[in-house]
C-alpha cells in the first residue's frame, strides 16, 4: 500500500521483487519520495483512431505537495523545453502539432527536466487528496446537481498502491440528480522504481482504447512561462520558417 504523508514526509513504499524463476529472495524495500515535481512522458497507441498502429506520445508536469496532512496534486498539461527539437512539427495546414512516434528527450532536454521546466498555467488543475496509508488518498469533492436537467462534470484523482508500488488514477464523471456516469479513466500503474527513486516506470491506459507505458522523472520544479511580446513571437516564427520546432506559447498549444 502507498505510504503517504506522515508528519512532513510523503513517501511511497516500493518493493522491488527479483525474478521468481531465479529463486532469489525479495529485494530490500526502497522509499520513493513523491513530493516535488515530476515530468511524465507517455508513449501509447490509440485503438479509437483511424491509425491504431501508430505510436503517439504526450507529456505533462505533476507537482505533489504535502500540507497539514493533505496531499495536493497539480497537473500542468503544457510544458515548454528550452530546446523543443523533435517534439513538434509544422503540418501542411501551417499549424504546429506533436510529431508522431515515440519522442524521447535528448541529453540537453533531460538536463532541462532536471533543472526545471517552464509550464503554461492554461489547462492546469489542482486537487486536494485526503485519506490514509491503509485506504489510499483521493480527492473527495462530489458535485451535487439540483435537478435531473442539470449535468455536472468533475474529476476524481487518487493515489493508491498495488504490490507496494504507486498507482495514479484520474476519473472523469458526468452526473445529474438521478444518475452518475463514469465518462473516462486514466490509469498509471507503476511497475518499477529506478535511479534511487527518481524515476518511476509502468503501464498507461486511458478509457480502454489507449494503451502504452509511462515514465516519471523527477524534475527541478515548475517554472512560470516567460511572457513574450508579439514581436518576439513573430521573430521566432520567421527564424523557424517552417523548418524548426515551435514554442507552445507562440503556437497557442
Amino acid at each position: 500500500m502507498a505510504q503517504l504523508p506522515r508528519g512532513r514526509t510523503l513517501a511511497l513504499t516500493a518493493a522491488a521483487v527479483l525474478v521468481t524463476a531465479l529463486g532469489l529472495a525479495p529485494a530490500a524495500v526502497a522509499e520513493v519520495d513523491l513530493t516535488g515535481s515530476w515530468h511524465v512522458l507517455v508513449h501509447y497507441k490509440d485503438e479509437s483512431t483511424s491509425h491504431p498502429e501508430r505510436e503517439r506520445w504526450l507529456d505533462r508536469l505533476w507537482v505533489f505537495e504535502e500540507k497539514n496532512g493533505k496531499l495536493y496534486w497539480t497537473e500542468y498539461p503544457i510544458v515548454v523545453f528550452s530546446d523543443e527539437t523533435g517534439r513538434f512539427e509544422r503540418r501542411s495546414s501551417g499549424q504546429y502539432a506533436r510529431v508522431l512516434g515515440s519522442w524521447e528527450p535528448s541529453d540537453s532536454q533531460l538536463a532541462n527536466i532536471q533543472a526545471g521546466l517552464q509550464v503554461n498555467s492554461r489547462g492546469s488543475k489542482k486537487k486536494k487528496l485526503k485519506g490514509s496509508d491503509a485506504k489510499g488518498w483521493a480527492s473527495t469533492y462530489r458535485a451535487r446537481p439540483g435537478s435531473a436537467s442539470v449535468i455536472t462534470y468533475q474529476e476524481n484523482w487518487s493515489v493508491t498502491g498495488e504490490e507496494g508500488l504507486p498507482v495514479f488514477l484520474q476519473e472523469d464523471v458526468m452526473s445529474s440528480a438521478r444518475t452518475e456516469t463514469l465518462e473516462g479513466t486514466t490509469r498509471y500503474k507503476t511497475r518499477a522504481v529506478e535511479s534511487a527513486g527518481d524515476v518511476l516506470v509502468g503501464s498507461y491506459e486511458r478509457d480502454g482504447t489507449r494503451h502504452g507505458s509511462f515514465r516519471m522523472t523527477r524534475s527541478g520544479g515548475a517554472v512560470p512561462l516567460k511572457k513574450r511580446d508579439q514581436r518576439e513571437i513573430q521573430a521566432d516564427a520567421a527564424r523557424r520558417s517552417g523548418l524548426g520546432d515551435p514554442s507552445p506559447e507562440a503556437s497557442g498549444d
